[in-house]
């Protein structure tokens, strides 16, 4: 008989409880401004984009050379058919990438200012690549006439030092900060 009076009143207090519970959580929100702010925040600072290196891609006439592999080039091809484009979205990224996964912007490079430096083209023996070609072939005589045909040769493209290298910013359509120095190779 107990029991049965235990289990009876069990509902009647778990009805009770459930009834009362509108009220203590109005009296918690009425009882102060625990939820609301009393300043602005700012924004959260997280990770710049970051990129490993820019390179500048180098064309022959309007095809863009392959950097990691041997591009074939005609017996009779000139060192003026050759060049290169600096502006944003020309430029080649090496490993861009953004911690927290914003959005890079289109196109993900500008230079300061929309000011781009001066670039030229360094030609050197493949079996010497870190030894540029003294002198340097002439732009407007063939490779040919220039004794360089049948010979393997690199290129690339080198920025003008003589005066000072605007930065080249990587952007980000999304997050802060939103932009970070690149380095150029």
């Amino acid at each position: 008989m107990k029991s049965k009076k235990c289990v009876g009143f069990l509902p009647w207090l778990l009805l009770c409880a459930l009834s009362l519970t509108p009220f203590f959580a109005q009296a918690v929100r009425s009882s102060g401004a625990w939820q609301e702010l009393t300043e602005q925040t700012a924004a959260i600072n997280g990770t710049p984009p970051q990129a490993d290196s820019v390179t500048i891609p180098v064309y022959q006439g309007s095809v863009q050379l392959r950097s990691d592999a041997a591009n074939p080039v005609d017996y009779s091809a000139k060192p003026s058919q050759f060049s290169t484009s600096d502006v944003g979205s020309a430029l080649t990224l090496t490993n861009p990438h953004d911690t927290e996964g914003d959005i890079f912007a289109v196109p993900p490079l500008a230079w300061q200012a929309e000011r781009a430096p001066a670039v030229t083209l360094v030609w050197a023996d493949a079996a010497t690549p870190d030894t540029p070609l003294d002198p340097q072939p002439v732009s407007n005589i063939s490779f040919c006439a220039q004794n360089l045909a049948g010979r393997h040769l690199v290129v690339w493209s080198q920025l003008d030092t003589s005066t000072a290298i605007p930065p080249l910013w990587l952007l980000t359509r999304t997050g802060v900060p939103y932009n970070t120095a690149v380095e150029v190779l």
